[in-house]
């Protein structure tokens, strides 16, 4: 989804904002406290993150590449509980790329309030070898220009 709205600072990921998505709260997600789990949090944090790898042209992770990224080490901050049937916005940014990895930030609003952020280290690795690989190119140039830039 189009990252181009005006969003307040506060309610924006670290880094630079890379995209977002907005999806309904299921019913499933909740826990016997009435608010979702703690653990859902990540879910949506991977879906976001993967809709974001996909758009990007990379590679499904399913297919027969043995490149793809993996999460070395995930945080996530609870604001406000997050119930159904509310409907959430989440956006990921990025900063500080490394050689194979870069931090990936997150946050979820609900009506332009935040109730959660969280942040994740994105590592780009060889399934094969077990090993990390550099990042591509394209996504250092992403993290690492500024407003105004294209990278071309």
């Amino acid at each position: 989804m189009s990252v181009n709205a005006v969003v307040s600072p506060a309610l924006l990921p670290e880094g630079k904002l890379l995209y977002q998505n907005d999806f309904p709260i299921r019913w499933g997600d909740m826990d016997a406290l009435g608010h979702v789990n703690n653990t859902v949090y990540f879910r949506y944090f991977e879906q976001i993150r993967l809709e974001w790898y996909l758009q990007g042209g990379f590679t499904p992770l399913n297919s027969d590449s043995s490149e793809g990224i993996v999460i070395v080490d995930n945080h996530a901050e609870y604001l406000k509980p997050v119930v159904y049937p509310m409907h959430v916005t989440i956006r990921m940014g990025g900063h500080s790329p490394g050689r194979s990895s870069f931090i990936s930030t997150y946050t979820l609003t609900v009506d332009d309030v935040l109730y959660t952020r969280g942040s994740s280290r994105v590592v780009w690795v060889d399934s094969r070898e077990g090993k990390s690989v550099a990042m591509p190119e394209s996504v250092k140039t992403l993290l690492t220009q500024t407003e105004g830039e294209t990278g071309e």
